[in-house]
């Protein structure tokens, strides 16, 4: 017990010193952390009391942790209020969305500011001096309706006609791209990519960026359209058990993580095997990917990230206000976030993978 508290006691030292450090550097901008090696040798203690600090301060929401990318200050918040208001075509279980306004909702608290969540019915219930922040895709129409009323705009999708306000968005042709170039390089010449409907803008890009990837990279490809969840990859087992059976099909392209994990349980119940019979690449990094068996390779899009660019730019907006300059009051800037590949147990190299019934 008293090795115990001597333990606390270091680490709470260790925490003063790295708070006042962290207070020191905060801005209205992201400024990486130092990495743990320099923080390790700087303060002269071991590694696992330096992640013990920095977990510590991330739960006082004085650091953002970004997996694959490292530590980050967290900016400061001048503006206490922001608008909020989500597409109609959001699915209430999307797990992308969902995991996003929890987020969300817990970097507001820490920071004290207040969310005005909005529909098109109450767009005039705002703080119009405040930005309003869109997630989900919004038709044109009701785009309209939106800069109308509120000058500065944050948005979570890419509006590639639209330069008059701020977009924070995943490149989501890109990953499409990547993924095909990826399955390439572990040698898989045959990939099957099962996707979510056109509705969904973040499933359309993927889907169209890995067709181009395909080609691009000698893949001959299947697509398969299903819900974008795990009731939608389990109902395409018989199909894709079809294509790696008897067509020799090697690898699949999940557009999300929970479509990738329904569709392995039911290929399990066939009889074929995840990476030994054919591998598996998806998109989210939800919580449960590393935790499933076996651990999903999936590329991870950081909802931190997202949110705390869009606190980053509110200030930019207090700042264009305070501004005389009309040009400087235009609010429009693309933050382009590069997703982070984790690599883990269903991604394998074709050479090392037996066909079924070999």
């Amino acid at each position: 017990m008293r090795c115990c508290k001597i333990m606390n006691q270091e680490n709470k030292e260790i925490a003063d010193i790295l708070r006042r450090e962290v207070k020191q550097l905060q801005s209205d901008r992201l400024i990486k952390l130092e990495s743990e090696r320099k923080l390790e040798r700087r303060l002269m203690v071991g590694r696992q009391r330096i992640r013990e600090v920095i977990n510590q301060l991330v739960s006082e929401g004085l650091l953002i942790k970004y997996e694959g990318k490292g530590t980050y200050v967290t900016p400061i918040v001048k503006n206490k209020y922001i608008n909020l208001i989500c597409s109609p075509s959001i699915k209430l279980n999307d797990p992308f969305y969902n995991r996003m306004l929890m987020e969300l909702t817990g970097y507001s608290a820490k920071n004290s500011v207040n969310m005005i969540p909005l529909t098109l019915e109450t767009l005039e219930n705002g703080d119009m001096i405040s930005p309003v922040l869109m997630i989900g895709k919004f038709e044109e129409e009701n785009l309209q309706k939106i800069k109308k009323i509120y000058p500065h705009i944050i948005s979570f999708e890419n509006y590639p006609n639209h330069d008059d306000f701020a977009q924070i968005y995943f490149d989501h042709f890109k990953i499409g791209m990547n993924a095909a170039k990826v399955l390439s390089g572990y040698g898989h010449k045959k990939v099957i990519h099962i996707t979510g409907p056109g509705t969904y803008a973040s499933a359309l890009y993927r889907k169209n960026g890995f067709i181009r990837g395909a080609r691009k990279n000698g893949i001959e490809n299947v697509i398969l359209e299903s819900k974008m969840n795990f009731r939608g990859g389990y109902d395409l087992a018989e199909r894709v058990a079809n294509l790696v059976m008897f067509h020799k099909y090697t690898a699949i392209f999940a557009a999300n993580d929970w479509m990738a994990i329904g569709l392995i349980q039911a290929l399990r119940t066939k009889g074929i095997e995840v990476p030994d019979q054919v591998s598996v690449l998806s998109v989210d990094n939800i919580p449960l990917a590393g935790q499933f068996a076996p651990a999903l390779t999936t590329y991870s899009l950081d909802a931190n990230m997202m949110i705390a660019e869009c606190f980053s730019l509110m200030d930019a907006v207090d700042n264009r206000m305070e501004s005389n300059d009309v040009e400087e009051q235009k609010f429009h800037k693309r933050i382009i976030l590069q997703p982070v590949l984790i690599t883990r147990d269903t991604l394998k190299k074709r050479e090392e993978q037996p066909h079924p019934g070999s």
